[in-house]
């Protein structure tokens, strides 16, 4: 199965499922377990998963776009996409300070990654009236 569009919906999906387990965890806080280590308290097992079993998913239909040769500014699209829905879930999490923090991190990143791809993909157009490389 070599469509692309399925996993550039499963990337969008793996990344706003990390985003919003990053923004779980910014509501929960951090506690501290055993041998000083933190991470979300009891109750934040699904923010965890979430977290790396989107980010493996994530990175895995990347990786999968790059082979197919989509072209970068498409694949950048893919973590904006889930820094949007992370910043809109934290606000959704909670209305104090450090999820207000969390959300504008996530929105200013989402938006400089945005630009960064439209502005990658007006520069790689093949001048006006060549034919693209084969």
């Amino acid at each position: 199965m070599r469509n692309g569009w399925l996993f550039a919906a499963l990337g969008v999906v793996a990344f706003s499922a990390v985003f919003w387990a990053i923004g779980g965890t910014v509501h929960l806080g951090l506690e501290e377990h055993a041998r000083g280590r933190y991470g979300p308290p009891d109750g934040g097992e699904r923010y965890t998963y979430s977290l790396f079993g989107g980010g493996v998913i994530a990175l895995g239909s990347t990786m999968f776009l790059a082979e197919l040769r989509v072209p970068a500014c498409k694949t950048l699209l893919l973590p904006a996409f889930g820094l949007m829905f992370g910043a809109v879930s934290v606000l959704f999490l909670g209305q104090q300070t450090r999820h207000w923090i969390a959300a504008c991190a996530m929105g200013i990143t989402g938006m400089v990654i945005t630009l960064a791809a439209l502005r990658h993909a007006r520069g790689s157009r093949p001048p006006t009236g060549e034919r693209p490389p084969d």
